[in-house]
Parts: structure tokens; sequence; C-alpha cells
């Protein structure tokens, strides 16, 4: 017989312009997975198995981060769209590291004076909407031009400025993470690491090898390999 998981998941997209996806997990073991940078920020509520109900807000990171898990735990994660952002505390305050939101009990939290149910996999929309009601949420439209390569008014200085503010990374970093991220869906499906290089604008090989080392955590071997 196969080995059990070590986790069961569940993932979608939702149905909201300020989310990116929406993850379920369960761990039925105890795992350590790797966080990678995807361009997203996160509020994700853990329930351990033997303690209480944590909401952590964790802020944009530029290399995988190793997180350990144990058996019996349970994790919901909201991924926000790298042009969403809480006004009162922007990316700039929050990247590489993680804010802890006050819980009341095991079914409500706090972020700053105003009070949520946490929400569960299905609903995550209507809290999301909750939020922006409250003014707690908001979408940057400099940054959203920024991602799409659009023209601004702002002069170039001011722009990476602004999009480091409200994101907590720059625009830069961003664009070499998106290609990261592009580079190993080309080696899963199956084209070779030159011509990924090539097509993708890597100086070479080499320069491939180490951005997906960098952002990824895995040569293009491993990737192509696991894909």
């Amino acid at each position: 017989m196969p080995p059990a998981p070590t986790l069961v998941e569940e993932e979608r997209l939702a149905d909201s312009p300020f989310v990116a996806k929406i993850r379920r997990v369960r761990y039925a073991a105890d795992a350590r997975e790797l966080a990678l940078p995807d361009g997203s920020w996160d509020l994700l509520f853990l329930r351990r198995a033997h303690g209480p109900l944590i909401a952590v807000q964790t802020g944009q990171i530029a290399a995988p981060l190793a997180v350990d898990s144990s058996a019996g735990d349970e994790m919901l994660t909201i991924a926000f769209r790298p042009e969403v952002y809480m006004p009162r505390l922007p990316g700039r305050l929050t990247a590489h590291q993680g804010v802890a939101r006050p819980v009341e009990g095991d079914r409500r939290f706090w972020i700053d004076s105003e009070r949520f149910e946490v929400p569960s996999f299905d609903n995550v929309e209507n809290f999301v909407d909750a939020l922006a009601r409250s003014g707690l949420l908001e979408r940057d439209r400099v940054v959203v031009r920024a991602l799409q390569g659009a023209h601004q008014r702002l002069d170039e200085r001011s722009i990476q400025r602004h999009f480091a503010e409200v994101t907590g990374l720059g625009l830069k970093a961003f664009q070499q993470i998106a290609r990261a991220h592009e580079a190993a869906a080309q080696l899963r499906a199956g084209h070779s690491p030159a011509a990924v290089a090539a097509d993708l604008g890597f100086s070479d090989q080499a320069h491939l090898t180490h951005s997906l080392k960098r952002f990824l955590g895995q040569t293009p071997r491993q990737i192509a390999t696991a894909g």
C-alpha cells in the first residue's frame, strides 16, 4: 500500500478582486514546507492540534522560507494580490516578517479596532468584502499599472518608491520572481534549461540556475524532475 499522505490540501481561486488564491491544509504528520516568494502577502489562520487559534499577517518574501507544522494542525491561508494593501500597515512594514493579530476565543480576531469572525474556506469572499467596507483593504492603481508595464505620469524613481512602500518589495524583485515561476512552469512542461533561459531573457543557463535557486530553492533539474 502507498504511504499515507503527510497533508491533505485544497486550493482555489477567489471570486474577489483582492485575493489571488485560498488554501486549506490539514497535516496528518509532522511536516516542513517551503513557502516560496509568489508576489502575494497572506492572512493565515492556524489551529494547532493542541493549542489556541493563531492569526498572522505575513508580508512579502524574496527567498524561500521553511515552515514547520505538526500532526493535527489545520491552516487556512488567504493570499492577497500584490496591489492590495492595508493603508494602516503597508507592505513596507510587513516585508519578510509576520504580524500577529489578537485572537478572541476560538472564532474571532481583531485587526486594529475591528473584530471579525474567522473565515472558513468557503466564505473568504464575504470576509474580504467586510475588510474592504471597513477601509482596511485598498487596491493601489500605481502598483497595478507598474505590474502591467503601463505608462504613468509619475517619474521612474517615484514609481519605485511608491511600489516598495505599498508592497514591501521593489518592482524589479517582483519581475524576477514572476520570471522564475514562469521558468519553472516551462521546465515542468518539458522544455530544456537552455531553451527556457533563451526564451525568458536570462543571460545564460547559469543565470537561470542562480535565479531558480534564489527564489524557488531548486535547480532546473530538480524542478523538471519533480514536475
